[in-house]
């Protein structure tokens, strides 16, 4: 393919860059970028920052790799002034509980400021509104307070004189509900930043919010560490996000979000420690990731039912790119709150390793009429230790509500106002060694079935020690091993270029299949 060159995003002293050159996260030999004519930075990573740059400033931007040369010009975004929070009182030791300091100077800061943190900071919830930056610089640190009681709780909605519904403050698995605020709170709010190289640290353990997942605590259920909702032109470049109490990044009924060279780590046991969770948002970019959590690296949502019902919002136009999923149940999930429906999700140029399953769609009866799945295309993947490496569950039973026979039964149910939709998946030049348990495992309903689904181009190789186990969660899932293509239930199914070695028993296995 032609390299190419392309702006992420502009932030005032800092610009982020992509290289689409046919490598997945990174190239074989490191890239030179150029600035002005003078080198700068020397990566292999195919997206990059550029920092410490004046603001309101335009450069020229040469890349040299792989014996090409690729050039652009970029401008940075004006910068008003720079707050540091230690002029507001804060110590800036790490033990010192400096959330009131820290409020008082994002408060304060005026259109176009950066409030930049360049200590350790201990803090509960903070709150950032319009047209700021938070800098978490190199060395930094945001420390989320141990202590449940000194995180407030948003209340899942705001209601007016009359009673009618007027904000969305709180969420919890696709529904509004009573939620403790997020260590980094965007309610509102327009052109927003968080971005630097340093670390927010929810300092979470099994000794705190981990200990009792599937309960309120304190009067609420977990945070995020970081929480948008009904928010616009947002970007989250840089830093490292560890040990959130719940999902790491959420942004919720949001348009235009950047998610760009992030670090998200937690414990593989860590109970539903999400990697980035778009629900209900249009124009969304996650770039340059790396993933290593106890959940979906990404999981992309529209909420349960009774929010569609009321608010129809579905998620719309979401790209990921060069982002390396490593460890986690899935590297990128569609569902299983998806009852607005999500349309059109690209996803190219990622690694997956050691996740449970790597592209994974996971619905139910149950879900509604507009839980529709259209249009998302899969292409140049590599995948290396996955369990499975597509999936399709249209039997996802783990809610509470969904045990029932309804949900479970693989006979034929009356299409209903509960019956979900999915089609137009789209595969291409998919790699993936050392698979567990199944190459592709597709189950729709029988009463509507996938349509649309196109591989071309499948590489699969075993891994001669894996052991039987369930390709995905459901009750009518039996464990398999070295499975091929397996698919139940699809009208329009093409299959082209399939390269399969080592699978037991037959390559291809279709029942109910057009």
């Amino acid at each position: 393919m032609t390299p190419s060159l392309t702006l992420i995003c502009a932030l005032p002293t800092s610009l982020i860059f992509e290289i689409s050159n046919g490598f997945c996260f990174e190239s074989p030999a490191p890239h030179e970028i150029l600035v002005n004519g003078q080198s700068v930075l020397t990566t292999p990573r195919n997206v990059f920052t550029l920092r410490g740059l004046n603001s309101a400033t335009e450069y020229r931007i040469e890349v040299r790799s792989g014996g090409k040369r690729l050039k652009t010009t970029a401008r940075t975004r004006p910068l008003s002034v720079v707050l540091k929070p230690e002029d507001f009182g804060a110590r800036g030791d790490g033990l010192t509980d400096d959330t009131n300091a820290l409020q008082a100077a994002l408060s304060a800061a005026p259109p176009d400021a950066i409030v930049r943190l360049e200590r350790s900071y201990l803090t509960g919830p903070l709150f950032l509104k319009s047209r700021m930056g938070l800098e978490v610089a190199k060395g930094a640190k945001l420390l989320g307070l141990r202590d449940i009681e000194k995180w407030p709780i948003l209340p899942g909605l705001l209601y007016d004189e009359k009673g009618k519904e007027t904000a969305w403050l709180g969420s919890w698995e696709g529904r509004p509900q009573g939620c403790h605020a997020a260590l980094i709170n965007i309610l509102g709010a327009t052109d927003v930043s968080v971005f630097g190289e340093g670390l927010i640290d929810g300092q979470s353990g099994f000794d705190t919010w981990w200990a009792h997942p599937k309960t309120q605590q304190a009067g609420s259920w977990r945070p995020r560490l970081i929480f948008a909702v009904d928010s616009q032109n947002l970007t989250f470049e840089g830093f490292t996000l560890a040990n959130s109490p719940s999902w790491n990044l959420h942004p919720l009924h949001c348009q235009t979000v950047t998610a760009a060279c992030l670090n998200i780590t937690a414990p593989a046991n860590s109970p539903n420690t999400d990697g980035f969770d778009p629900e209900s948002c249009e124009n969304v970019v996650g770039a340059g990731i790396h993933f290593t959590v106890g959940d979906d690296c990404i999981a992309i949502k529209s909420g349960k039912i009774e929010m569609a019902r009321k608010d129809l919002r579905p998620t719309r136009s979401v790209r990921i790119s060069n982002c390396w999923m490593q460890d986690g149940h899935g590297g990128v999930t569609l569902g299983s709150e998806m009852a607005a429906g999500i349309y059109g999700v690209v996803v190219r140029d990622c690694r997956f390793t050691g996740t449970d399953r790597g592209v994974r769609v996971k619905t139910r009866r149950g879900r509604g009429k507009d839980a529709i799945v259209k249009g998302a295309w899969f292409d140049n993947i590599e995948m290396d230790g996955v369990g499975t490496a597509f999936v399709v569950n249209s039997f996802y039973d783990v809610d509470a509500d969904a045990k029932t026979e309804y949900v479970r039964s693989r006979d034929p149910q009356p299409v209903s106002d509960l019956t979900p939709w999915l089609g137009g998946f789209k595969l291409t030049n998919i790699r993936c060694d050392k698979v567990r348990n199944a190459v592709v495992y597709l189950l729709g309903l029988p009463e509507q079935p996938i349509i649309g689904v196109e591989i071309d181009g499948l590489y699969a190789r075993f891994d001669a020690d894996a052991k039987p186990e369930p390709p995905d969660m459901a009750a009518s899932i039996p464990p398999e091993w070295h499975r091929g293509i397996y698919i139940v239930n699809a009208r329009h199914v093409r299959l082209r270029h399939i390269d399969i070695e080592g699978q037991a028993g037959d390559k291809i296995h279709l029942e109910n299949v057009s």
